[in-house]
């Protein structure tokens, strides 16, 4: 019996970290300068960062779906290739799969350096 929890348990742990750290396929990195100059009508932009942050960088026809939010409403995204505006990679992976899941073609992503922060303390970029 314990056994089999155990087993469960390491199973479980690995599909966890797979589903947030392995990289999803056919879903390249963009730089913003690419999102900005794309034509609007050919894909979508969409920013999964907080609210908070977003706001302070906006792109102007990004539509703002944090990720938390990207369950319930990403049927108010256009059905056009998305390209994610993120905060760190285990975002990115994690809007990525479930857009794809909820049939939606991720076609790229971004991640802003400004926003970006070291692990073990807050970058000093902008200082």
């Amino acid at each position: 019996m314990s056994l089999v929890m155990i087993v469960t348990l390491i199973v479980g742990m690995g599909l966890f970290i797979l589903h947030r750290y392995l990289p999803v396929s056919q879903v390249k990195k963009m730089d913003m300068s690419e999102i900005t100059t794309e034509n609007d009508d050919m894909v979508v932009p969409v920013d999964t960062r907080d609210y908070q942050t977003s706001s302070q960088d906006k792109l102007e026809h990004a539509v703002c779906l944090p990720l938390a939010y990207l369950e319930r409403h990403h049927q108010d995204i256009p059905q056009r290739p998305i390209v994610l505006i993120c905060s760190d990679e285990v975002e990115k992976n994690l809007a990525a799969r479930l857009l794809k899941r909820k049939g939606h073609e991720v076609i790229g992503y971004t991640i802003p350096v400004k926003h970006q922060e070291c692990r073990a303390m807050p970058c000093m970029i902008e200082k």
